[in-house]
């Protein structure tokens, strides 16, 4: 029962909302997402996108990933529940680097329910033009994932947050880069290699500026191949 639950696991996982919170997809597959959000703070409209990112496995146990925003990053399945990887943000256009060491854990709770976690840290570099450096930031964060034929509902919630002090002596939470709690829903709808979702959220916390909250709705596509 339990190979079933993981074979079940392994073989849906690139239909999952986030790529980040399951375990890597097969070997020799691969899948591009596109996403748009648009949201809300108070008066002030708030928007950021597209978001594209795209994730090949060229072997078993391994995943290679590419961000729009000059990061790459790899993840290995270490075991069938645990995954760890590292993304690098290159230094284009600004002149420093950034390290985002992550590791994740997955389960199935029940029939056609699927938890995920993700914990990560990133570290920037010192700018070699302005010779400032950046804080420090963590996120961690859940979702399950409900699974009704091919398509998926899911809800989430991530925790994420700048700490210590910058360069200037400025600490985070004094910098609107503060805790952030941010919950989700979404709903995804699988056609053949093609993935359709929708999702709204909301982010709260005043040390990280979400005060009032800001609200906002996603459109996103995927496709594997």
């Amino acid at each position: 029962m339990k190979k079933a639950l993981v074979a079940v696991l392994i073989c849906v996982v690139s239909t999952f909302a986030a790529w980040d919170y399951f375990p890597v997809i097969g070997e020799d597959k691969g899948e591009a997402k596109i996403a748009y959000y648009e949201g809300r703070r108070g008066y002030t409209n708030t928007s950021w996108g597209p978001e594209f990112k795209i994730r090949y496995s060229p072997m078993a146990n391994l995943e290679l990933l590419s961000k729009l925003g000059y990061t790459f990053g790899a993840r290995y399945q270490i075991m069938p529940n645990v995954s760890a990887g590292l993304d690098v943000g290159l230094p284009i256009p600004n002149p420093e680097w950034s390290f985002t060491p992550n590791v994740q854990f997955s389960m199935p709770l029940a029939n056609a329910l699927e938890l995920g976690s993700n914990a990560e840290l990133t570290i920037p570099t010192e700018n070699s033009q302005t010779e400032r450096t950046d804080f420090m930031s963590f996120k961690i964060g859940a979702e399950v994932d409900l699974t009704m034929g091919q398509n998926i509902a899911w809800a989430k919630l991530d925790l994420s947050s700048g700490f210590g002090e910058n360069s200037d002596k400025a600490k985070a939470s004094d910098s609107g880069r503060g805790l952030k709690i941010s919950p989700a829903i979404g709903y995804t709808a699988n056609v053949g290699n093609l993935a359709l979702g929708t999702s709204i959220g909301m982010d709260f916390g005043e040390k990280s500026g979400n005060d009032p909250h800001n609200t906002y709705i996603g459109v996103d596509a995927a496709i594997k191949f």
